[in-house]
């Protein structure tokens, strides 16, 4: 073996028990650190009607009920990009009906404090604020820009997300409304029921409504992709470059797009339906009683129309007059294709 193979062996072995044993060092020191960060407060409250949440920074915030009348701020975690001098700190405030928690997270840091270990640890993170707010409120805002929430277990009469560039998960909520009206954001609830209206809007993130109930759901997005699964109320969803899938709904439904392709999975249509695409594919999947015993009324104006594997190339238009239930679907620059569906199907007609 030549000289300088068995100097670079050396080397690499070298470098290889340098680097285990920095990362081993850096694990203990992540430990350390996240005891030293965990922050806990216990904030009283007066029982007022409306709570804000005011987030100055990017977070990542869980939010769940307080068995009592007061909030607790539980921070933990660690993010090596944030100052560690500074700590995670909020104020709050309280006037007539009204209640302002706001959560300053510390400033970012371009310090690489742990330049020497295999993995790199100078951009992780698992930094997470973690709140428990009381029942007693009847209105919950929560404003911020980066934030990343996820809300679960609350029952409160409304809800509004004023979130730009994050994410919101819910779950298990009962409420009269639910709102997100700012636009870049991944929104997705589960498990829930509210009273009256949800209301989510995106730009270019992906709406998903899943197992809720809701008298009315009003879903918008622009590039970004809608879907609901197992759902109950009157539904509008709208969407300009994204697809629509919706899957075993109760209610009547409207759905339009621009560019975006419409998948309606159902094994039994019982409320009025109306899809409408501009230069989109409209695919329906559902039993045959759904087409043979209800009002139908397809154009396709320039593609085909296909019903249960027969090609009506001939025709652009196919309508029929019997039942109560209307069916209704309509494409410029698509085509409109109807295929069977069991009628005991209960699985998702997502991809």
């Amino acid at each position: 073996m030549k000289k300088r193979t068995f100097f670079a062996i050396i080397i690499a072995i070298l470098f290889i028990i340098i680097g285990g044993a920095g990362t081993a060092f850096t694990q203990r020191q992540l430990i350390n650190e996240r005891d030293q960060n965990a922050i806990n407060k216990k904030i009283p409250t007066k029982e007022n009607k409306t709570l804000n949440i005011n987030f100055n920074s990017p977070t990542f915030v869980t939010i769940t009920k307080s068995d009592d009348n007061n909030i607790y701020m539980n921070k933990q975690g660690v993010d090596f990009k944030l100052d560690k001098k500074k700590q995670v700190d909020c104020t709050f405030t309280e006037e007539k009906d009204l209640s302002a928690l706001t959560i300053n997270n510390p400033t970012v840091s371009s310090e690489k404090r742990y330049p020497f270990s295999i993995i790199n640890f100078n951009n992780y993170t698992d930094d997470t604020v973690y709140l428990r707010i009381p029942q007693h409120y009847e209105s919950i805002n929560i404003n911020g820009k980066n934030i990343n929430v996820s809300m679960s277990d609350l029952s409160v009469d409304k809800i509004n997300f004023d979130i730009s560039n994050g994410s919101i998960f819910v779950q298990n909520i009962r409420s009269n409304d639910i709102s997100q009206i700012k636009n870049d954001v991944d929104f997705t609830i589960q498990d829930s029921k509210i009273l009256d209206t949800l209301t989510a809007t995106s730009k270019q993130y992906d709406i998903n409504v899943i197992n809720t109930t809701a008298k009315h759901m009003v879903l918008s997005t622009e590039m970004g992709d809608i879907f609901t699964g197992n759902t109950k109320g009157d539904m509008d969803i709208s969407s300009k470059d994204g697809d629509v899938s919706i899957n075993h709904t109760t209610g009547k439904t409207n759905i339009t797009t621009n560019h975006g392709d419409i998948l309606f999975h159902d094994n039994a249509i019982d409320f009025d339906t109306t899809l409408t695409s501009s230069n989109g594919d409209i695919k329906i999947e559902t039993d045959k009683s759904s087409i043979q015993n209800n009002r139908i009324e397809f154009e396709a104006t320039l593609g085909d129309i296909s019903i249960f594997n027969k090609n009506l190339s001939s025709d652009r238009k196919y309508k029929t007059n019997k039942g109560k239930i209307s069916l209704q679907a309509s494409t410029k620059n698509g085509e409109i294709d109807v295929d069977e569906l069991d009628s005991e199907d209960t699985h998702y007609g997502y991809d």
